[in-house]
């Protein structure tokens, strides 16, 4: 019976796997990005080396039934959880058009300074993430990170500010003490700067906006103080040839401006190659024809433009002397 009871107790201790703590990932999407939002929990999940339990709150606005079942069925077939949380984002701009570039940044792109609101009380720390970043590394070792008491852990921004602010961070991957936020009233302070400068957030006709990033902006401006600098592989911000971290050293890969894996910009790229090797694993690859197609129009939509222009106009001219051959005939008989 001892020796029974000692392999039992040797297969829970050594056999099992041992299950971490639960982690908290938090995106802030639209009906555009539950794919690509997808493919960031597919590389969280192949890096789980810790076995760690992972909960992901999708922050959006009107999400659809469809991308939301579509959503949960992939997270809860790799045995984790997803909530869904719907959030008006007309508290933040009073319902004003938010952004001059709005095809770029959108309302609900604002709703990470919700967070700290909106996300359950008994959740004490998240990592929020953008769509378009592509993780490389277990996420445990960035969820340890000691904030030394400060509300946000960000990496620094690649690109200068014109803020004048010590240092300017980036808000595609922050690491949040949600306690430490909730105590600072973090999300309250932020909106009513927002009021307070509503005529800078505001779309202007023909004119500039006073915030270029307006999440990115509010949080380094009213923040400041509260921002813990993290190492730069944690948000390896690229843009097309460039990136600040090698490949050897990056965590988590930010694919920031215009051009993003699903477009096939710069397919060529390092970066991008890992980004496809990805996805060519995670399940989802029937997207990546679909995109590809797309990205192929886009590149030669002036040539089927135009093909399918000569195309309408032979059977149009085809047509038309049918119909005059008919009209012909007609008259002889």
């Amino acid at each position: 019976m001892k020796k029974i009871i000692a392999i039992i107790v040797f297969m829970f201790l050594f056999v099992l796997p041992v299950r971490a703590e639960n982690i908290n990932v938090a995106f802030t999407i639209d009906n555009n990005y539950p794919i690509f939002t997808m493919l960031v929990i597919n590389s969280i999940l192949r890096n789980n080396t810790s076995n760690s339990d992972y909960t992901f709150y999708v922050i959006e606005n009107n999400l659809t039934a469809k991308n939301k079942l579509k959503m949960q069925k992939y997270v809860n077939k790799r045995n984790q959880t997803v909530e869904f949380i719907n959030v008006d984002t007309s508290i933040i701009d009073e319902g004003n058009w938010f952004f001059w570039f709005s095809n770029r940044i959108t309302s609900i792109a604002m709703a990470r300074i919700l967070i700290p609101d909106i996300l359950p009380k008994q959740v004490q720390k998240v990592i929020y993430m953008d769509a378009d970043t592509l993780v490389l590394s277990d996420l445990k070792d960035l969820y340890d990170i000691d904030l030394d008491g400060k509300a946000f852990g960000m990496t620094e921004n690649i690109a200068e500010s014109d803020r004048k602010i010590a240092k300017y961070y980036n808000s595609g991957v922050i690491l949040m003490d949600l306690n430490k936020c909730r105590a600072e009233n973090s999300t309250l302070k932020m909106l009513n700067f927002v009021k307070k400068h509503i005529k800078e957030f505001s779309h202007e006709e023909g004119g500039n906006s006073g915030f270029f990033y307006p999440d990115q902006d509010l949080i380094n401006i009213v923040m400041e103080d509260e921002i813990k600098e993290l190492p730069l592989k944690w948000n390896n911000q690229c843009i097309k040839n460039f990136c600040v971290e090698d490949t050897n050293n990056q965590k988590i890969i930010h694919y920031i401006g215009k051009e993003k894996p699903w477009t096939f910009s710069g397919r060529k790229n390092d970066f991008i190659k890992i980004y496809f090797d990805y996805w060519n694993k995670s399940g989802l690859r029937r997207y990546k024809v679909y995109y590809g197609l797309i990205a192929l129009y886009s590149d030669y939509k002036d040539i089927f433009q135009s093909k399918i222009a000569k195309i309408k106009s032979l059977i149009n001219h085809n047509r038309s002397e049918e119909r005059r051959v008919g009209k012909e005939c007609r008259s002889r008989w």
